[in-house]
């Protein structure tokens, strides 16, 4: 299970934040992409123990919110930007075959709630 590996890795990053900022983090907000290879009920069952491994260091009440990306794509005819579904491989506007993947690869800490210490 590499979401334990990449919750690990995001607590780390949240704790050099803390200690950097003097402040505690109380909420991650994170956007996970459909095709990240990442599950986000493992990733969200991994933050648990993965913020146990860290006992002490401030993250003990640090909730993780996930939120879903969309799989888009952006024609690079016309420009038009379209949730993508049922692997079209055409613009639904002007029918070309010129589509460029905007998002839904990512694994991105969006925002996190802080609190001062």
């Amino acid at each position: 299970m590499h979401e334990l590996a990449i919750a690990t890795a995001l607590a780390e990053s949240l704790i050099e934040y803390m200690q950097k900022h003097n402040v505690k983090v109380s909420c991650a907000h994170v956007r996970v992409g459909l095709l990240s290879g990442i599950d986000p009920v493992a990733l969200e069952f991994a933050w648990e123990p993965a913020v146990e491994n860290f006992a002490g260091c401030g993250l003990e009440n640090c909730k993780l919110k996930i939120n879903q990306a969309l799989l888009q794509h952006r024609c690079s005819e016309c420009g038009k930007v379209f949730e993508f579904k049922n692997w079209q491989i055409e613009c639904p506007e002007c029918k070309k075959e010129t589509l460029r993947r905007e998002s839904g690869s990512e694994f991105v800490l969006e925002s996190i709630e802080v609190e001062d210490v």
